[in-house]
């Protein structure tokens, strides 16, 4: 009797399916965020699962977590489009790693969440270091995916040389638009498509915005101020963070859990999704065990 009364009461757990490419754009939500800024959001898995934020990298959008979002279902997933990217606000100013933590730590409050865990990959890896630098009550467990702790991207590199030089309208088709989006083993090719055609649609002033904010920025410093347990996932052919990078962030964590795919680019969980959500949801699920309490020494 008293369990029939009981339950109207509880929540019914939801299963929210995981969108196909063609249904992406329009399963975004949007939320706005206690600094008037309104962000795009994708809901995705188990609503009485682990809530986990997906933070994407640099001109993607949320589209990037779909590959391997379907081996993460059993969470409760929300991928958000970072300020100027996808769907959400593109404001003229202002891109650097404190903005899009900012926006990260006040679209977890606009939610209703008070913990995730984070998963972060490229420029998303870096939000997330600092989110949960700043917020470490807010931060579960923290996955880097294609991380470092200073992009050094600067004059006379690869990515300042071109993309300083883009002007509107990108095309999507365009050299630079295909290495951007190159990688070494196949990706999804209906993916890829959309993601590289929604990447050339990011206002120019957002492509130079993140990469002045991205040049200057350096979390090494800061990283002691992560208390969340760290994984890194690391493609070998990472053509933007190559080793030094990750043995800086082997500095930086020396604490953290390390794995390296053999023969892949910076986008290996596009590349291999089943692996990497393997990997993610072991470090995920696992129990932190609290330390041991000090023994008495034995009786003489």
């Amino acid at each position: 009797m008293l369990a029939g009364l009981l339950a109207p009461t509880l929540a019914q757990a939801e299963e929210i399916p995981v969108p196909t490419q063609a249904q992406w754009a329009d399963a975004k939500k949007t939320v706005k965020l206690a600094n008037g800024r309104t962000l795009t959001y994708v809901e995705m898995g188990s609503t009485d699962g682990a809530p986990t934020l997906l933070l994407h990298g640099y001109t993607n959008n949320s589209r990037s977590w779909s590959l391997v979002a379907p081996f993460l279902k059993h969470r409760h997933l929300f991928a958000i489009d970072l300020r100027g990217h996808g769907k959400s606000d593109a404001p003229p100013c202002c891109y650097a790693y404190t903005d899009l933590a900012d926006d990260a730590s006040q679209f977890l409050d606009a939610v209703g969440i008070a913990k995730a865990d984070v998963i972060g990959h490229s420029l998303g890896s870096l939000a997330g270091q600092l989110l949960a630098a700043q917020h470490p009550e807010k931060v579960g467990k923290l996955v880097l995916v294609s991380s470092t702790t200073a992009i050094g991207s600067g004059p006379g590199s690869w990515l300042w040389d071109n993309v300083t030089q883009l002007k509107a309208p990108i095309d999507p088709n365009s050299q630079f638009m295909k290495d951007w989006y190159a990688n070494p083993n196949p990706v999804d090719e209906d993916f890829l498509t959309r993601e590289r055609t929604e990447s050339a649609a990011t206002p120019i002033h957002v492509w130079t915005g993140v990469l002045w904010g991205a040049a200057i920025g350096d979390l090494t410093l800061i990283a002691s101020q992560v208390k969340a347990p760290v994984l890194v996932l690391w493609g070998e052919k990472d053509g933007l963070f190559d080793l030094p990078h990750q043995e800086k962030l082997e500095k930086a964590y020396p604490d953290a859990r390390f794995e390296v795919f053999a023969g892949a680019g910076h986008n290996m969980f596009w590349e291999f999704p089943r692996d990497a959500a393997t990997i993610i949801k072991d470090f995920l699920n696992q129990k932190d065990e609290p330390p041991l309490p000090d023994q008495p020494a034995p009786a003489q």
